[in-house]
């Protein structure tokens, strides 16, 4: 009597992939387990007795394993923290460029004696865009992907390039938003 299992957590639930899972029916032979998602080949015990005995080394030695994943995993987020994608630099400096450039063309209107009150909401969301946002690209903020993005729907069609970049899979992981 042949008893397949995975290798990983010993479940007797494991099954030929199919293409569904990711595995190329007719090209491979790749098991999958249901319980933890191994894909693999599994290991094939000659009886009940072997295999209870498969199953008491893998609880023994199952914390040190989780432990040195979540150590493993911990520091790949902290190296990926610090790494900020460098079209997002850029963006934060044509902000703080468009909000020097807003109070420029604001005393200018002014210079000229015309009735500055209309531009002078524009001209204060501008600002704020241009020192709080810039902040929050080069932290790598969550909301200031949503903010930015919001703005950029509002500023279309120029504001599409922009939009564009800023929902590619590397920005959006540097944002925490996968």
């Amino acid at each position: 009597m042949d008893i397949s299992v995975c290798p990983r957590c010993g479940s007797k639930n494991i099954y030929q992939g199919t293409i569904r899972d990711g595995v190329l029916t007719g090209y491979t032979t790749r098991y999958v387990c249901k319980d933890c998602d191994y894909q693999g080949m599994p290991i094939i015990f000659d009886s009940e007795k072997e295999y209870k005995k498969f199953l008491m080394g893998i609880s023994r030695g199952k914390g040190s394993i989780d432990k040195i994943e979540k150590e493993k995993m911990r520091k790949e987020a902290k190296t990926f923290e610090h790494e900020r994608p460098f079209g997002v630099t850029i963006l934060a400096f044509i902000m703080i460029f468009d909000g020097i450039f807003a109070i420029y063309l604001y005393y200018l209107v002014a210079s000229l004696h015309m009735n500055i009150w209309p531009w002078t909401y524009y001209i204060i969301v501008l600002l704020i865009s241009a020192i709080v946002l810039p902040y929050g690209f080069l932290k790598g903020k969550g909301w200031a992907w949503t903010f930015g993005g919001i703005l950029y729907v509002l500023s279309l069609p120029i504001g599409l390039i922009f939009l564009y970049y800023l929902t590619r899979s590397h920005v959006k992981a540097y944002f925490g938003k996968t």
